[in-house]
């Protein structure tokens, strides 16, 4: 009943608050119009995250107290803040990027996130990182910012693996008596679960960048400090399990851009999502495909819990593995048969040898 509290709390809080943000937005006219990269029909509103903050900070303020509280809320603040510019006036992934930099900044000086250990790996042992924490956590909670903004490509997804792993952190969070992370991730479980009515699979509204990058911020806080807790007994390890299948697509992406000597910021369509629906998979399975892929790394790494992290480093390279092979055959392309390549190469013929109409009557 403990953590069943805050989640119902911020379900039923973002359940009626939803409808107002969607009507807000719309008269602000912040509305994500279809076209380019977008696959969407008709123009919808954004500010998801504003559902969000406004459904879990309740629940933030009444259930918990401890000395983090202030400086998560204020980092989230301006993550939030940031997002909801950027999704009305574009304002540029640099000065995005100095928001999420000033957010983490906050977290990591005024509420002490700081990782400080990477796991236990047999023969090394326990490997700290020493003087590299601090860049190290810049490093990875902007990458987890990132890499939720990234994937949200699809209706629902973002909003399902999002939901799907603060569940498993809060459950692992609660089994170490880590009530704080816990109590923190249920909420956010109860948020999603009411946001995804209204998101899928018919969106009245999308997280925009306000909602991706207020859930990357929180699940990479929330991993930091179930994670470096004092005397915690959550692997390091299992965060990544959790998240792997938005890191992996994030760092594949990147890679593939910059092996093809382009902007590896520049948005394209090659994430997994991308390739899956070019594939003729409807938007939704892709979708339920990549919340069950979520769940059973998930899943997994919650069973491998009594392991190092040695094993779980294994796994999840192992994993990467599947999924870059998995997302190569998503890119081979049937090749026509010989009698239609023979067809096409005389009509390719024939018409070079046809003078432009022009030309013709002079």
């Amino acid at each position: 009943m403990q953590y069943l509290l805050p989640g119902i709390t911020s379900f039923l809080v973002t359940i009626i608050i939803t409808p107002i943000v969607i009507h807000f937005a719309t008269a602000c006219k912040c509305l994500d119009v279809p076209g380019r990269r977008h696959i969407h029909k008709k123009s919808t509103p954004l500010w998801g995250g504003m559902a969000f903050i406004l459904g879990v900070m309740p629940v933030v303020f009444i259930f918990d107290k401890g000395s983090f509280v202030i400086s998560y809320i204020a980092a989230s603040c301006i993550v939030v803040g940031s997002g909801i510019i950027d999704d009305c006036y574009k304002i540029g992934w640099r000065m995005k990027f100095a928001a999420n930099f000033a957010a983490v900044t906050i977290v990591i000086f005024g509420g002490h996130a700081v990782i400080h250990t990477i796991g236990t790996y047999g023969y090394f042992g326990n490997l700290e990182l020493g003087w590299l924490s601090i860049p190290f956590t810049y490093f990875c909670i902007i990458g987890i910012i990132n890499a939720i903004n990234l994937i949200d490509g699809l209706n629902g997804l973002a909003g399902g693996v999002s939901l799907l792993g603060f569940l498993f952190m809060g459950t692992a969070a609660a089994r170490a008596d880590n009530t704080t992370v816990a109590l923190i991730c249920f909420a956010f479980v109860g948020a999603l679960g009411a946001f995804l009515l209204f998101n899928f699979p018919n969106a009245r509204i999308f997280m925009g960048d306000s909602g991706s990058t207020f859930l990357g911020f929180s699940l990479s806080l929330m991993a930091v400090y179930e994670t470096q807790a004092a005397n915690s007994t959550v692997n390091p390890m299992f965060p990544v399990l959790v998240l792997l299948l938005p890191v992996f697509d994030t760092l594949r992406v990147m890679l593939v851009r910059l092996l093809k000597r382009k902007n590896p910021f520049r948005a394209d369509k090659g994430h997994l999502h991308h390739l899956l629906v070019r594939k003729k998979i409807s938007p939704v399975a892709t979708v339920v495909l990549l919340w069950s892929m979520t769940a059973v790394f998930g899943g997994v790494g919650f069973l491998m819990a009594a392991n190092t992290s040695g094993t779980d480093l294994m796994f999840a390279l192992f994993i990467s593995l599947c999924l870059s092979l998995f997302a190569v055959t998503l890119t081979w392309r049937r090749r026509a048969p010989r009698e239609e390549r023979v067809v096409m190469r005389e009509v390719i013929r024939q018409r070079a040898e046809v003078p432009p109409r022009n030309l013709a009557r002079q």
